[in-house]
């Protein structure tokens, strides 16, 4: 399956991802790397970036650690 990242935001948090497979990124790190310094972001935004991530890559290719980030699981 090819999918199109139509979004901006959503293509530079799996780059993130990518780069990083395995490790626990933290929200801090996330924003700073998906958006610029002087956008506006917001927690329910990048939950909706992972829903979204999850639907495409499947849903156990994300782990959540509540309060502490995301990580990406490459097998």
């Amino acid at each position: 399956h090819y999918h199109v990242f139509r979004s901006y935001y959503l293509t530079k948090l799996l780059k993130f991802f990518l780069q990083n497979p395995n490790e626990l990124l933290s929200h801090d790190r996330i924003y700073d790397f998906v958006w610029d310094y002087d956008e506006e972001y917001s927690d329910n935004s990048l939950r909706t970036y992972i829903k979204n991530l999850r639907k495409i890559l499947g849903k156990d290719k994300i782990v959540s650690f509540k309060k502490l980030g995301y990580r990406f699981i490459q097998e």
